[in-house]
């Protein structure tokens, strides 16, 4: 009789136990869909100030273009009114 009390007793611990572990495996299912998360967004990060430096790089280039061909629009007037 007193074997059986003890199962009675034990039973809600190892069910305690095992709810205690889901809860652990949960945990740690979400930590590691958390790291997922921050890894890809880490990398949209990256890809974004890529394309940003990209995009300056085009502008100055576009702008030292102009430049250039301002620069000898001058140089041929002034030569002109020379």
């Amino acid at each position: 009789m007193n074997e059986k009390n003890n199962n009675d007793t034990s039973n809600p611990e190892e069910i305690q136990i095992a709810y205690s572990l889901k809860l652990a495996l949960v945990g740690g299912l979400l930590a590691t869909l958390g790291d997922a998360i921050s890894t890809y967004a880490g990398s949209l990060a990256i890809d974004e100030y890529v394309q940003e430096a990209r995009d300056t790089t085009e502008k100055d280039r576009q702008l030292e273009e102009r430049l250039a061909a301002i620069e000898r629009k001058l140089d041929s007037f002034q030569n002109k009114m020379e």
